[in-house]
């Protein structure tokens, strides 16, 4: 009995010692070939590595441990196909958000720091797990998607290009000078900061409103520069207006007596 014991003592010694060592030569390891592998890939696919290869060499060290304990292999994969099974039937949305997110990893709509819109929600991903997909809207939120969600849905990646097109309307007057109006607007947008010149800034007559003739200007921009182009544009071209002469019209509404 005594040297049962002291066998049963060693071999829970062994199976502790695997677990440790498993542990940290699984930390090494993922590691390791995540750096690897962030040149060839993006940081989701080299994250998704990491995970994988950290948990498949974490379960052959816990294997081995159990088999130092005594447990036969074939009784644990008997045990682990049985517990699949039952997983996968009583969490059918988790396995859905699981394949998701692998067609997600080949068909790689967007990566990590990407700003993307998906129905409502904006902002900058944060995260691409397995399961779902994480937002940091503009307002500073924390938004979680599952991974379903996303590949039935339209999704539209606003940082994919380095290039985005910012179009301000103006309404003007039908006493104005278009040509003067339009030359004007091409001036104002060559003279900002965040403007570029190829493509030139150009402009479009767009509608023949009730109260004013529509003129959308057209001006390319470096895409993270696209909200301070906006900005500064209109600014300017309400400054300019104003010292040209150009009168904006204000909206009008017209009641109609019954």
């Amino acid at each position: 009995m005594e040297l049962l014991t002291n066998i049963k003592l060693t071999a829970a010694i062994y199976a502790g010692l695997l677990v440790i060592i498993g542990y940290i030569i699984a930390g090494l390891v993922s590691s390791a070939l995540a750096k690897a592998t962030q040149k060839r890939f993006s940081k989701h696919q080299a994250m998704l590595i990491k995970r994988l290869s950290y948990y498949t060499l974490i379960t052959l060290f816990f294997i081995a441990a159990l088999q130092q304990l005594g447990f036969k292999l074939t009784v644990l994969l008997g045990a682990a196909g049985v517990f699949t099974v039952a997983l996968s039937f009583a969490s059918k949305t988790a396995m859905s958000n699981l394949i998701s997110g692998i067609f997600l990893l080949f068909e790689h709509p967007f990566k990590i720091g990407d700003i993307i819109e998906v129905k409502s929600v904006s902002g900058t991903v944060d995260s691409i797990d397995l399961m779902s997909t994480k937002i940091v809207t503009f307002d500073n939120r924390l938004v979680r998607i599952p991974n379903e969600t996303l590949i039935k849905s339209d999704i539209t990646n606003l940082s994919h290009f380095s290039t985005r097109r910012a179009d301000i309307t103006v309404g003007v007057s039908y006493d104005a000078d278009l040509e003067e109006v339009q030359a004007l607007l091409v001036n104002i947008a060559k003279k900002q900061t965040f403007s570029l010149d190829d493509p030139e800034p150009k402009t479009t007559i767009t509608n023949l409103a009730d109260s004013a003739i529509e003129i959308r200007l057209s001006v390319w921009t470096q895409t993270e520069n696209l909200s301070k182009l906006k900005s500064a544009l209109q600014q300017a071209i309400q400054s300019e207006f104003n010292t040209a002469g150009i009168d904006i019209p204000f909206p009008q509404l017209t009641v109609h007596k019954a």
